[in-house]
């Protein structure tokens, strides 16, 4: 039987708020959001080190996701007629990127969520939103991705509020014209919404980037059979199958918050031969001499 490996976990229970605590206030503001998720050294690393009588290693700083985002590189499109196969399209979870979803109560980015989750949309991105209810999904987030990328430029949080990681609603940041990878994110969850995408398929995801070795947020939308990512750094749907380099770590969705883990499969039995295996018994040598 499958085992699920939730790695990471253990950064998102009660006691993830100690596991920063020896950061100085400097350090934590210039944390990213794996580092505020994950927190300090991994208990694996701390097991090894104590094990080996070694110091513990010091945990690498992330570079901030503006700094690689901030000119979004254009990703090559996925064909639609030749798609690749989410689990998450029939299960009704967010199993993307090859992960399993793992439910989980609490996390150090869950005040941030609930300032935007329920937010709405107004003026005439709602309208432009509401107009695509008639086409088929795949048009309406194809349309909600374009709109969002075009009237949006980047911007780091430290730049715009002086502060690391501020997440804003898609009002906010449609009215500014600015905003980081999340904005964008939520700004496109709300108009995906408007357009009348249900609930229950749309997802902020937090992933990290492991070409670019930063943090980034993408909007996941379960539509036609597929589990399409809304990118700011392209303005093609994508299916999360196809794309190899993004490991998500946090998921959101309007009824429930999740981590992922990966399945191990266990490895076949090894049968040790004995001389009862082998053609050459004792009669069958001595057939032989």
């Amino acid at each position: 039987m499958d085992k699920i490996v939730a790695k990471r976990l253990f950064a998102l229970v009660t006691g993830a708020a100690a596991a920063v605590a020896f950061q100085t206030p400097a350090a934590a503001q210039s944390m990213s959001k794996t580092e505020a998720i994950l927190g300090g050294p991994s208990a694996l690393d701390a097991l090894k080190a104590q094990q080996s009588g070694m110091p513990l290693p010091a945990r690498e700083m992330l570079q901030p996701a503006s700094l690689s985002y901030a000119r979004p590189t254009v990703v090559p499109a996925v064909l639609r007629d030749r798609p690749a196969f989410s689990p998450g399209v029939a299960n009704g979870r967010p199993d993307i990127f090859g992960s399993v979803a793992l439910r989980v109560g609490r996390t150090p980015l869950d005040a941030r969520w609930h300032r935007v989750e329920h937010a709405a949309v107004g003026g005439s991105a709602a309208t432009f939103a509401a107009g695509l209810r008639g086409k088929d999904p795949f048009e309406r987030l194809e349309a909600v991705n374009w709109y969002v990328n075009k009237r949006v430029q980047f911007a780091d949080d430290d730049r715009q509020f002086g502060r690391a990681d501020v997440w804003s609603t898609a009002n906010e940041t449609l009215g500014r014209g600015r905003g980081d990878c999340e904005d964008y994110a939520i700004a496109k969850l709300a108009m995906a919404r408007r357009a009348g995408i249900s609930d229950k398929d749309l997802y902020l995801v937090v992933v990290k980037d492991l070409v670019r070795r930063v943090d980034h947020a993408i909007l996941v939308a379960r539509a036609a059979g597929h589990m399409y990512v809304l990118d700011n750094g392209t303005d093609r749907l994508l299916d999360s199958e196809s794309i190899a380099d993004y490991r998500p770590i946090l998921t959101f969705s309007m009824n429930a918050t999740f981590t992922h883990g990966y399945r191990v499969r266990q490895p076949a039995p090894v049968h040790l031969a004995t001389v009862e295996d082998s053609a050459l018994t004792p009669a069958a040598n001595t057939a032989a001499d």
